[in-house]
């Protein structure tokens, strides 16, 4: 495939570099960042100056793209996961999920040239997978043409184009009874668990992490491992009556750092990822759920994907909150409203909103 050129009045310019103020000076597009630079008046001078930016910024092994001056999909991935993911400081799970979805598209146009690639096209592949991967690759894709626009491989971004397609929620909610039963069946440890999860609305991998060292005037400080970037994920939850009996419970005659702890069949140091014997895993607290939850016979015949799983205590819990009038949204840790809300619908009650008129 031929490349497609750039607009005829940026045809003379080097990549990235782009005419300002109607012609009279103009700016550099950082490839990486996406940030504008004013690169002055001076017309030669802010060509020779981006031809040095992108001979730095702009590392390209492939000769072929060189000489053709277009670069594929394949290695546009290839350069994105080597320069600019590095620098983003993605969470393990974020980053996995990114290299999945990228894998996808690389199998289904990588040989395909950047700027080659159409609205039609994005929205063919995503037509082929259920709603929320459809969005997981869109995501993805969103984001790896944004990087191909700043480094100037094409000027829009086909995969904003495309729609976001709605996720219905397939998993069941909790309600309170279920929730009483499958606690009723759970070890002390993970009952532990349970009631952290309920009363302070955190994750499991939050709820895991839960030391007593971070219990200081009467606050149980947490940091969330989601959200640590952002001013939502540093709580300092004030302790009340049921979360002070739920820690007070914690406190029985295994000596741990942690609040939810067990003691394990073989006592093993130095376990990957763990710090202290005592110490329970994310997973292990959705296995004992998970357990608990089947031996109950509840939600027999329902189909695996429709389970409710542990995360389905925050639901809950939100849900609680909100039928006492409490606004659950800054201990869930959650950035908008909108999110809590997600969180709050799927319950079967009806809350009646009191209003006023005249």
């Amino acid at each position: 495939m031929s490349p497609r050129p750039r607009r005829p009045k940026n045809r003379a310019l080097p990549p990235n570099l782009y005419p300002n103020n109607g012609g009279k000076s103009y700016q550099y597009r950082h490839p990486v960042t996406g940030k504008f630079h004013g690169m002055g008046s001076n017309k030669a001078q802010a060509i020779a100056a981006a031809k040095e930016l992108n001979a730095h910024l702009m590392p390209e092994n492939d000769l072929v793209a060189k000489v053709l001056g277009n670069v594929t999909i394949s290695q546009h991935i290839k350069w994105f996961f080597e320069n600019v993911a590095p620098e983003r400081e993605y969470k393990p799970s974020t980053l996995e999920m990114y290299r999945v979805q990228a894998r996808k598209l690389e199998a289904a146009m990588g040989d395909v040239a950047v700027e080659d690639v159409s609205v039609q096209d994005i929205a063919e592949l995503l037509e082929k997978y259920s709603p929320r991967s459809a969005n997981q690759i869109r995501q993805v894709a969103v984001g790896l043409f944004r990087v191909a626009v700043s480094r100037g491989l094409r000027s829009d971004n086909p995969a904003e184009a495309t729609l976001k397609r709605r996720e219905k929620k397939a998993r069941r909610r909790l309600t309170q009874a279920q929730y009483d039963a499958i606690h009723a069946l759970c070890p002390a440890w993970a009952q532990n668990a349970m009631d952290l999860a309920l009363i302070t609305l955190q994750r499991r991998g939050d709820v895991s992490r839960m030391k007593f060292d971070n219990i200081r005037d009467g606050k149980l400080y947490v940091v969330q491992e989601k959200t640590e970037k952002y001013d939502t994920g540093y709580l300092a939850i004030s302790i009340g009556p049921k979360l002070k009996k739920v820690i007070r419970r914690c406190r029985d005659d295994l000596a741990s750092p942690y609040l939810v702890h067990r003691r394990p069949e073989r006592k093993v140091k130095d376990r990957e990822g763990m710090d202290h014997w005592t110490q329970v895993r994310p997973q292990m607290i959705t296995r004992a759920f998970a357990e608990a939850r089947d031996e109950s016979g509840l939600f027999d015949g329902v189909p695996e994907n429709e389970l409710p799983t542990f995360h389905e205590i925050r639901a809950l819990g939100i849900k609680n909150y909100r039928d006492k009038g409490v606004d659950p949204q800054q201990l869930a840790g959650h950035a908008s409203a909108k999110m809590t809300s997600n969180y709050d619908s799927g319950h079967d009650e009806i809350r009646w909103v009191e209003v006023a008129a005249e």
